[in-house]
């Protein structure tokens, strides 16, 4: 697939150090500087961020797969735009993103109530946290 203005995107193969702190994070395409400029994609990230990249270092979303079970599990990747569960956990506490985790894989993995379970069991781990803080 062509990567145009407006293509969702994920950072596949970032070549510098800078590019490869986004590595599996989803974003769009909005725009597409001169071709010859070695970084002509310039993709904005979920939270407002901006950074440019090269062809060989971004993937279509519609060419990730729809189940890689390691990288990009299905119960996590489900969110329409594009973005996965662990882009929104990983700006939490270790309880607090494993109870979203939990509550946003709901329904998309085996057993929902058992998922809501174990995300309250974090949310009274942070609760009784915080009140003995």
């Amino acid at each position: 697939m062509t990567i145009v203005v407006g293509s969702k995107v994920r950072v596949t193969k970032p070549n510098g150090s800078a590019g490869a702190l986004w590595t599996d994070r989803a974003g769009e395409v909005i725009e597409v500087v001169d071709p010859t400029y070695p970084y002509p994609y310039e993709v904005k990230f979920g939270e407002g961020q901006t950074l440019c990249f090269s062809a060989e270092e971004l993937t279509a979303l519609d060419e990730v797969p729809e189940n890689d079970p390691v990288n990009h599990p299905a119960h996590y990747n489900w969110l329409p735009n594009g973005v996965e569960v662990i882009d929104i956990t990983q700006h939490f506490s270790f309880t607090l993103g494993n109870a979203l985790k939990y509550i946003m894989r709901a329904g998309h993995k085996d057993n929902a109530l058992e998922d809501l379970k174990k995300a309250a069991w974090y949310l009274e781990r942070e609760i009784k946290a915080m009140e003995a803080a």
